[in-house]
Parts: C-alpha cells; structure tokens; sequence
C-alpha cells in the first residue's frame, strides 16, 4: 500500500462522508436537535458563569471543549462509536449532543464545586448520569451508535476526563496570576 493509495480512499471517505451528510444530516431533526441543545447549554453558561471568577471558567470550558473533542477524535477514529448525525459534516468536534453540552456540564460542576470532595462526588453523579442513562437514550434516539463501546465504559472516561480538567484547571488557577 502507497501514501498514494491511502490518500485516494481518503478523498472517496471524505466525499462520501459529506455526501451522505448534505442528504441525510443537514436541516434534518436530528440535526436541529443539535443545535438547539447545544445553543441551549452555552446560553445556561453564560447565564449562570461566575462574573468575578470568568477567565477561569472560560478558560475551564474551553479546556474541556479541547479534551471533549480530543477524546472523541479519538473514539471515533479507532471504531470505538460512531455519530450518525453532526452538526458540521467535515469536522468530528462539532458532533452530536456533547460538543457543547459536555464541556459546558465539566465547566459548571468545575465553577461550583471547588473543593476536590464536593467536585468528585458530584463529578461520579454526573458522569453517572451522562454515561449510564443519556447514553442509552442517545443511542435509543440514533444520536450515537456505540460498535465496540459500552455505557460503563462511557461512566469511566467521562469521570476520568472530569478529573484531568480538574487537575488541569487548578493547575492553572495556582499558578496564573491573572485568573485570581
């Protein structure tokens, strides 16, 4: 196999991809589903975002934004679940319900439980909650399909990701002087 070769079934992925997104994603209600939710979540965090405390929240969301994205990147790249319907064809990040919503969700819980005890207990809820009943009814409602994936498995990452923002965040906040 060639560079050449991968490159060609690249572009016909590529051009499939956009292809079945135009005909079967765009403006369909799956797809203003996505947009709405996200819409809605990213309203709800400018309206409840801590005004004294707003370049660490923004840059808490932004920073979970990234990892959200990254970790799907990756799922998605090694088969592990797949999104049936996005919100921009060309670009995994803006997927499904979590492009927003889940970075928004780490943001929050970040914003309000400060201390490590309240932010891992409410960290395990929530992941709980997201990856353990609002995965299912996502896959229920063909938001997400899951090919070598499982809900638990979801429970665990999303708690793992929750911790890494945490570390990451106070990290920052300790050491940044522009954020106190």
């Amino acid at each position: 196999m060639t560079l050449h070769t991968v490159n060609e079934a690249r572009h016909h992925l590529m051009q499939t991809e956009m292809a079945y997104w135009r005909e079967d994603n765009l403006f369909s209600g799956h797809w203003w589903f996505i947009v709405i939710i996200n819409l809605l979540f990213f309203l709800v965090f400018i309206v409840l975002i801590d005004r004294s405390r707003f370049i660490m929240s923004a840059f808490c969301l932004l920073f979970s934004f990234f990892l959200v994205a990254l970790v799907n990147e990756i799922g998605n790249y090694f088969g592990y679940w797949s999104y049936p319907y996005q919100f921009i064809g060309f670009l995994e990040s803006f997927n499904a319900v979590d492009f927003i919503t889940i970075p928004v969700v780490y943001a929050l819980i970040y914003q309000y439980f400060t201390k490590w005890k309240a932010y891992l207990i409410t960290l395990l809820l929530v992941s709980a909650l997201i990856g353990l009943i609002g995965m299912p009814i996502f896959v229920h409602f063909q938001f997400y399909e899951l090919h070598h994936w499982n809900p638990f498995s979801s429970f665990v990452l999303l708690f793992i990701v929750g911790l890494v923002i945490k570390w990451v965040c106070d990290f920052i906040a300790a050491r940044d002087t522009i954020v106190r």
